[in-house]
């Protein structure tokens, strides 16, 4: 089946169940709301886990500090340049230069494992597929964190996100549209981005949606809007990146004259970065916080 005649048929479809739907409405005395077979563009399609606006669930947030603009600005500043050494160590751990060669050899094993493949078992040299299995492992350990390094752009999307919190009550809930404005970066990348600023540690979000006003009518009672942001860096962080978070933001808060709050002991989190224990070996000289 042709391409042209795939979307032909689709759009037929559409149309039949828009049909089926305005005369299923007409029948039953109720009015349609928006159809979902709208363009993508032009519709929010609820996704899973996700919490209508009003539910507490759907708003996490936490105060920044006390509140102020002192302390706020001061937790942001030690978050950003927490962000920046994080970034920073894991080019140095994973050299752009070295990271092309260890992809091209892991290409190279790949295909000489897949001609081995091809081959009669009388072919084969004995004890290399499994020695090539060995190696490609090996590449992929490395190569994961690697790919899950921060980059030099999550930085700007975390600066870009930081300028929307309301200090007082930590509300942060930007679309990824005026992020990307912020940042000066595609929408794209900005979901790229925070992924890997999750990932890390640095942020955490829940999907929210809203109601349509469509309640007692044909169509969708709910649509997605943006996330609300918040952070759990004790919980998520790699010890060592939050042991040099807490120190910076202590030091700033000293300089405000401010005691630094109290902190409860970290709960391990089930989901720690594969990558910590790479980005962990910088900072290796700082005291441990006291919290």
């Amino acid at each position: 089946m042709s391409l042209t005649n795939s979307l032909d048929q689709r759009s037929i479809a559409r149309q039949t169940q828009s049909i089926l739907k305005g005369a299923s409405a007409a029948f039953t005395g109720r009015q349609r709301g928006p159809d979902h077979a709208e363009p993508e563009e032009k519709r929010r399609v609820p996704r899973r886990n996700s919490y209508e606006q009003s539910d507490p669930r759907a708003n996490p947030w936490t105060r920044m500090g006390d509140g102020s603009a002192g302390q706020g600005i001061a937790y942001r500043e030690a978050l950003i340049r927490t962000a920046e050494e994080a970034c920073h160590e894991g080019w140095r751990t994973y050299p752009l230069r070295e990271i092309r060669d260890r992809r091209r050899e892991h290409q190279a094993l790949s295909a000489e494992l897949e001609s081995l493949q091809a081959m009669s078992p009388a072919e084969v040299p004995i004890g290399r597929p499994a020695t090539i299995r060995r190696e490609l492992g090996r590449l992929d350990a490395w190569l994961k964190p690697a790919e899950e390094r921060l980059r030099r752009i999550d930085v700007d999307v975390l600066k870009a996100l930081l300028q929307f919190v309301d200090f007082a009550t930590g509300r942060l809930f930007p679309s990824l549209e005026e992020i990307a404005r912020r940042a000066g970066c595609h929408k794209n990348s900005v979901v790229k981005a925070l992924n890997r600023l999750k990932l890390h540690g640095f942020l955490s979000w829940v999907r929210r949606t809203i109601r349509t006003g469509n309640e007692g009518e044909f169509g969708p009672q709910l649509e997605q809007t943006s996330n609300a942001y918040y952070f759990e860096h004790r919980q998520r962080m790699a010890p060592r990146v939050w042991q040099r978070y807490w120190q910076l933001l202590c030091a700033k808060l000293r300089r405000l004259g401010k005691r630094p709050p109290q902190v409860a002991p970290a709960v391990p989190h089930a989901a720690r970065m594969g990558v910590g224990g790479a980005v962990a070996a910088f900072g290796a000289s700082i005291d441990h916080a006291s919290t």
